[in-house]
């Protein structure tokens, strides 16, 4: 349950929505279109929602201190996280990054809000190399930095976006957004992978070694629909 009396111009205001509106008001800025993040229960009073071109400013509260969390994701994309006590500060970078500002001009105006790790990448256009060059050289993937460096030594597979989950190598053309059509590698034991092409049902392979399973994997490519 959240303490109310820590959030006096939420309660004012009747919700943290309302009340992002009304210091936007006050200080002169535009925060049309503000909004809940829920249509129904406590998220009505207690969340904000602010869309942009580069995904959507959310905004939570905490139930026992006086603490604003924010996140901006795009997707299953975030750009950046942060928390602060400051309604107004909250307020002006919500209407910042709506705006457009450049995420190095954005972390240092407000600091309370920490990029993630690909976020210039991103918005430079290239957080594909980016992220390949993270998998291939970042000590917390080492078991199976033989897998990544295969994949991506395929250049039909090197130009998609890579992640791993639990092992498994996860392909995709759109930062993995929730839906989208991914090509799975999963080391299995002996030495074996299991391929799967995520928009085929019934498409899922068991190769007898990693290289097999790199090369059925990008096969996956030329005989699937399009990576959207």
């Amino acid at each position: 349950m959240i303490n109310f009396d820590l959030y006096p111009e939420i309660r004012d205001a009747g919700s943290l929505s309302s009340a992002m509106a009304e210091v936007a008001d006050k200080v002169g800025l535009d925060l049309a279109g503000v909004c809940s993040q829920s249509e129904g229960g406590s998220g009505v009073i207690s969340t904000a929602q602010v869309d942009s071109s580069r995904g959507k400013i959310l905004v939570w509260l905490d139930e026992s201190t006086r603490t604003f969390f924010v996140g901006v994701q795009e997707g299953r994309f975030v750009w950046a996280e942060g928390a602060t006590d400051d309604l107004a500060a909250l307020v002006a970078a919500s209407v910042a990054w709506r705006d457009g500002m450049s995420v190095g001009e954005f972390a240092e105006n407000f600091p309370f809000m920490v990029l993630t790790r690909l976020a210039r990448e991103r918005e430079a256009g290239d957080p594909v190399r980016a992220q390949w060059d993270w998998l291939l050289n970042s000590e917390i993937f080492e078991d199976e930095r033989p897998l990544v460096e295969a994949a991506h030594a395929e250049y039909r597979l090197r130009r998609l976006f890579p992640n791993l989950s639990h092992g498994t190598l996860r392909l995709s053309a759109n930062f993995g957004v929730q839906g989208s059509r991914e090509i799975h590698i999963k080391p299995l034991d002996s030495g074996r992978y299991r391929v799967e092409d995520t928009s085929v049902p019934g498409s899922s392979f068991v190769a007898g070694g990693l290289m097999e399973a790199v090369v059925s994997a990008a096969e996956f490519l030329e005989r699937g629909p399009d990576l959207e």
